[in-house]
């Protein structure tokens, strides 16, 4: 199959794109990233932030957000500022914390062969990878063309 031929969507997506938190590069990999707003919708995920927050550990909860949900700094700590304004401060309740949205940057960065990395989308870019050489103390980028 020829690689513009190749369709790449949900289904297969985890077979081209590793990411970084989980895979080591393999050969002629680069690394690409992934910038998008996402929502912090209804969900487990946001009663364990609450929980959280619940418990005073903001610093938990805005790790949580950040190395798992993906939320960039600085919004990793503004969804639980919102979050926490909005219970302790607006009067909501947590059945409704739990159905509001909030908005945040997301920031997913994957290994993968340049070839697949989307070209003029604005969602994606190409990260240039620096290499150390110990015996000369300098740093180098690698970029393959």
């Amino acid at each position: 199959m020829n690689e513009e031929e190749i369709v790449i969507d949900t289904s297969n997506f985890g077979e081209y794109f590793f990411d970084v938190r989980q895979f080591k590069p393999e050969p002629g990999q680069i690394m690409a990233k992934f910038t998008a707003v996402a929502i912090f919708g209804e969900g487990q995920e946001k009663k364990d932030i609450i929980n959280l927050l619940k418990q005073n550990k903001a610093k938990q909860a805005s790790a949580v957000m950040n190395r798992i949900h993906l939320a960039k700094e600085p919004d990793c700590y503004r969804v639980c500022a919102e979050i926490c304004e909005d219970l302790f401060i607006n009067g909501l309740t947590v059945e409704e914390v739990e159905e509001k949205e909030y908005e945040f940057v997301l920031e997913a960065i994957y290994y993968t062969q340049r070839e697949h990395v989307p070209k003029d989308d604005p969602h994606w870019e190409t990260l240039d990878v620096l290499s150390y050489d110990p015996e000369t103390g300098e740093y180098a980028s690698r970029i393959e063309l």
